[in-house]
């Protein structure tokens, strides 16, 4: 008799656990953000979401999108956060339609074609100097000045066929400003090839200035690091917003609308400035409020157009290569 009961408890304990087994969500997640970003969301959404599981893919924006290309047959990944708008529009063919109730916050400049993608927050082109190391204690004022023989080898800048950010700089560099302009920055300057090492690299003494975005060299200020200054270049700057989408035919399309409407949230997007200070895209959140750094609307921005960056992006590319070979 007892071991009967004993057999009953494991069955029902086994039921039990098949039972939540099967009645748990799954999300596979591919992220170009940071480490400590995408630990600090997931987490927090996981205690809201205790039934959907997180799996996480990190990797750069552009062997993401390619990776999501290859598996178009055969989906791995339900939802990509985040990368450029101009990377992203390239890969539409790969996304899925999704209009969130958060959209409405955000302007429609920064939201992709019958819901294929969202922004989510944006990149503000910054030189980030090191006054240690600028000729003369004076760092640039604008672009031209980066033109000026005295840089050479003092500028660093991250390779735009990698970074997204970097080739919305460049790209919008050429377009205000002429490729002449770029030409001469581009033999002025050392090409690294991520991102992170080029503001490292001013943070570290390496370098005086780096073409890079406001949050990363922002970091650096925040954090006491009182030789660093953000200069806003005089004769305007870019922004580089990113987004996120749905993975067409994605195995797991209720999760991930679940995670996507979490990221869009006005809360999560003000947990991710206050950590991360990646501006967001939403109309509804001041970050001057919240941080030493200008409001939005103060800042000179020269406008890009997204479509024409991502038909012009293999062309630009290809002339980028001629420019860095040539120095």
């Amino acid at each position: 008799m007892v071991g009967k009961r004993i057999k009953l408890c494991f069955l029902l304990i086994l039921a039990q656990a098949l039972g939540t087994a099967a009645s748990a969500a799954e999300v596979v997640l591919y992220s170009s953000n940071n480490v400590e970003t995408v630990n600090r969301v997931i987490d927090q959404f996981r205690k809201e979401q205790p039934n959907i599981r997180v799996s996480v893919v990190r990797a750069g924006t552009g062997a993401l999108m390619q990776r999501i290309k290859a598996e178009a047959a055969n989906p791995l990944g339900d939802l990509f956060w985040s990368g450029g708008l101009s990377t992203i529009g390239e890969f539409r063919d790969q996304l899925a339609p999704y209009v969130t109730a958060e959209s409405s916050a955000v302007p429609s400049a920064y939201r992709g074609p019958d819901g294929l993608w969202l922004g989510t927050n944006t990149h503000v082109t910054v030189l980030m100097a090191n006054l240690r190391q600028v000729p003369d204690g004076q760092a640039p004022k604008g672009w031209a000045d980066l033109a000026d023989p005295k840089w050479k080898g003092k500028i660093v800048i991250p390779d735009p066929e990698r970074s997204s950010a970097a080739f919305v700089a460049l790209y919008g560099l050429q377009t205000h400003l002429g490729r002449d302009l770029l030409e001469k920055v581009a033999r002025n300057a050392v090409i690294v090839g991520t991102t992170s090492a080029a503001y490292e690299g001013v943070a570290k003494g390496e370098f005086a200035v780096a073409v890079t975005m406001e949050y990363a060299a922002y970091e650096y200020v925040a954090g006491g690091l009182k030789e660093i200054k953000l200069v806003y270049p005089a004769e305007g700057t870019f922004l580089s917003p990113e987004g996120m989408a749905l993975i067409k035919n994605g195995k797991n399309p209720d999760a991930a609308r679940t995670l996507y409407d979490f990221l869009a949230s006005r809360r999560t997007q003000t947990d991710v400035f206050k950590s991360a200070y990646r501006r967001p895209l939403r109309t509804d959140i001041d970050v001057s409020q919240l941080a030493d750094l200008p409001a939005l609307p103060s800042i000179k921005i020269l406008p890009l157009d997204d479509a024409q960056m991502s038909d012009g992006r293999a062309a630009f590319i290809a002339q980028w290569r001629q420019f860095a070979s040539a120095r």
